[in-house]
């Protein structure tokens, strides 16, 4: 059976934004990610390479803490039998401190995300990510704002 079902999928999604939670090691995100054709893209930083990714993860774990992602969709909109495209849904919630502020900030948001999956051999879902836009956050109210 593919690699590429609804079911793998969906685990390999949870996984990715689990491994950010716990500040994985980028070498470990690294396994989810393609070793060529790369593109990862965020409102502040688009990235080609790991050396890229780890320098922008560097700063998103110095930065962020009590972080928690629940994933909210995630559809299929194209699948062949060695890649899917994907509408990813996310609430991310995540707090940071910046001295000397009295206190840190909370966001709570919904990240609106389109990714490119394909087959790999790097982890045990047989997946990894080749490209991933994220298109737009949707704030809860009443919390920061990045």
């Amino acid at each position: 059976m593919s690699a590429l079902n609804e079911a793998n999928i969906k685990k390999f999604v949870a996984d990715w934004y689990y491994s950010l939670d716990i500040h994985a090691s980028a070498a470990q995100c690294e396994t989810m990610l393609v070793d060529q054709g790369l593109q990862l893209v965020f409102p502040e930083k688009t990235m080609r390479t790991y050396a890229e990714f780890e320098g922008w993860l560097s700063v998103i774990y110095s930065t962020f803490f009590d972080e928690l992602h629940n994933v909210v969709k995630v559809e299929i909109k194209n699948l062949t039998e060695t890649s899917a495209d994907l509408d990813v849904v996310v609430a991310w919630q995540a707090s940071w401190f910046t001295p000397p502020d009295a206190k840190s900030k909370r966001t709570s948001m919904n990240a609106f995300q389109r990714w490119v999956i394909v087959l790999s051999d790097k982890n045990p879902y047989g997946l990894a990510i080749e490209q991933y836009f994220v298109d737009r956050f949707d704030y809860a109210p009443g919390f920061a704002q990045l």
